[in-house]
């Protein structure tokens, strides 16, 4: 974009926000807060680009037209000195301020989970010196150090305040131990520039600064579109994915897991199957060849052929569940182009995971190759739901019985230890597979108690955690074919109402976890994460498999529960 292009933009896209703000404070939805005495309207203006962090400017007076104007000369100067090209802008109005001392907020923040601090902060009643929680959180401007509790950091605020006021004098938390500061909270809006809508955003505690939608069918193909190109963007020539970023500093992630590359792939062609792209298919036949190639290996002595998934970058380990989530690649993607490409595979694959099996039914977790000798009994209990219900997609496939009776002998076993109280969604999944081939109660029973007891805990967990979405949407299913099969006595074993409620609840609420541009534009390199999920508390980590579970459970939501969802409903 030319500069002409770039300033004619910032000139209508700032007339437009303050029509729609003005608009705002003449129906009382915005209006001035009181600080040291003084009414004013204290406003906040982000402007950014995929390319690099957004800039904020503040500014503040009685008269909002006034504010608005000094704030609008602000962005028109950024733009024109530097070409810049304002794809997206975000305006934050203070809606709320409370006045505490400088240790209080010390303890506020020491007390609040990580990246869970949902307040701006500013230092002076002059707002001279203040941040957006946007700001604060993409900084990591709180930050655990040697372990110690949570508090503000002086490095990352003046790394901070160099890049967007050019400020030399440095911030140190001794200069305000015995002050009072202002923790805050706004009503903000958000314009992009591909687009004429102006998106009004959350200002609720747990949801600040996400857009509101009005539709949720329309939101959640548009989450499983943005996600499922964002997966296969990350997938390089090789067939190896980017493995993910920490989002604050764009530092990448340098371990590897090839268990959740499969498993990646395996959302892929979930995605591909609502989205029809050859694009993703493309980039997911790459990522399976990478598997081929790179991972699987073959058990030589064995009466049958016998494959294994070698984890070569953490310590050559066989993982079940590294076997069993490339199964689940390998058959979705036959499962949506209708072909036996990879059949052969999957199948010595499955026989990796029986060799895997002990005498009880359950299973060795952990396998270390060349030796092929017992590394770990037990490692995590995910690895058996994803056994199971690996072995369970093949049989749809192949319908070889071997794979059927194999996992029918290993439910009876997770049905005497009481695995439900695991409350794992591959078990979930499994538990909901197996019922397709043999509905006996006593898996829908199991497949229930699974997701029952954790439903409360489900419904109002602060962060996103996204196998929630899948768990209960694999119990739903089994709901449904509870009905069909008119076995509703078995109902009894979960609160059917509650579970549907915690479903929408959920599907709405992970959406706090997808990296919409008005919160990717407060870290170091937009362009890298927008587009993805990401986890809160894990530093805004963006990792193909955060991707991955997000996905997986919003794919189910669009097939099984917005079918079911009246007209009405659809809305928010």
């Amino acid at each position: 974009m030319n500069k002409q292009s770039n300033l004619g933009y910032i000139y209508k896209a700032m007339e437009q926000v303050e029509q729609c703000l003005c608009k705002k404070i003449e129906t009382k939805e915005l209006s001035k807060v009181r600080i040291n005495n003084k009414d004013q309207y204290i406003i906040f203006l982000s402007i950014g680009n995929s390319q690099i962090r957004a800039r904020v400017f503040t500014e503040k007076d009685k008269d909002f037209q006034k504010a608005f104007q000094r704030i609008k000369q602000k962005a028109i100067q950024l733009v024109q000195k530097n070409n810049m090209n304002p794809e997206w802008l975000k305006i934050d109005v203070v809606s709320e301020i409370k006045r505490i001392s400088f240790i209080q907020l010390e303890n506020i923040i020491a007390k609040t989970r990580k990246n869970y601090f949902r307040y701006g902060i500013a230092f002076d009643p002059e707002f001279r010196l203040a941040f957006l929680e946007q700001e604060i959180n993409g900084n990591a401007m709180i930050r655990s150090v040697k372990k110690k509790p949570l508090a503000l950091d002086e490095t990352n605020i003046n790394h901070y305040l160099k890049y967007n006021k050019g400020l030399r004098i440095p911030f140190m938390k001794e200069m305000y131990r015995e002050r009072d500061v202002f923790i805050f909270k706004t009503r903000s809006i958000f314009k992009e520039r591909m687009s004429d809508k102006i998106h009004e955003l959350y200002h609720g505690e747990l949801t600040n600064g996400i857009r509101k939608v009005n539709n949720i069918k329309q939101e959640t193909k548009q989450l499983i579109e943005r996600a499922t190109y964002y997966l296969a963007n990350q997938v390089k020539e090789s067939g190896q994915f980017e493995y993910g970023y920490f989002s604050a500093f764009a530092k990448k992630i340098g371990t590897y897991n090839i268990l959740r590359h499969s498993s990646s792939l395996y959302a892929m062609a979930e995605g591909y199957e609502v989205l029809k792209d050859n694009r993703i298919l493309e980039a997911i036949e790459r990522g399976l060849n990478y598997l081929i190639k790179e991972a699987i290996v073959y058990k030589e002595g064995l009466p049958v052929r016998t494959a294994f998934v070698v984890d070569h970058a953490n310590e050559n380990e066989i993982k079940l569940g590294s076997n069993a989530t490339a199964i689940l690649a390998m058959t979705k993607y036959m499962e949506v182009t209708n072909t036996d490409r990879y059949l052969d595979i999957a199948q010595a694959l499955a026989q990796g995971i029986l060799h895997m099996k002990l005498p009880d039914e359950g299973f060795i977790h952990v396998l270390t190759y060349p030796t092929f000798s017992i590394k770990a009994l037990n490692r995590i209990i995910y690895y058996e739901g994803e056994a199971i219900f690996a072995l369970l997609r093949l049989y749809a496939i192949d319908k070889k019985e071997l794979w059927l009776e194999e996992v029918k002998k290993t439910f009876d076993y997770f049905i005497k230890n009481d695995y439900w109280k695991y409350h794992d969604h591959w078990l979930s999944y499994a538990a909901n597979e197996l019922t397709t081939y043999e509905p006996e109660d006593k898996y829908f029973i199991f497949g229930l108690k699974n997701c029952h007891h954790k439903l409360n805990f489900i419904y109002h967990r602060e962060t996103t955690f996204p196998t929630f979405l899948e768990l209960t949407m694999a119990a739903y299913k089994m709901i449904n074919k509870i009905k069909e099969l008119q076995k509703s006595e078995l109902l009894k074993y979960i609160d059917e109402a509650f579970l549907i409620e915690t479903i929408d609840h959920r599907a709405e609420y992970q959406r706090v976890g997808f990296f919409y541009p008005e919160l990717a534009m407060y870290m170091k390199k937009p362009d890298l994460i927008v587009d993805g999920f990401f986890i809160r508390h894990h530093s805004f980590r963006v990792r193909i498999d955060d991707v991955e579970h997000y996905l997986s459970g919003y794919c189910q939501y669009l097939h099984e529960r917005i079918p079911h969802l009246k007209d009405a409903d659809l809305t928010i």
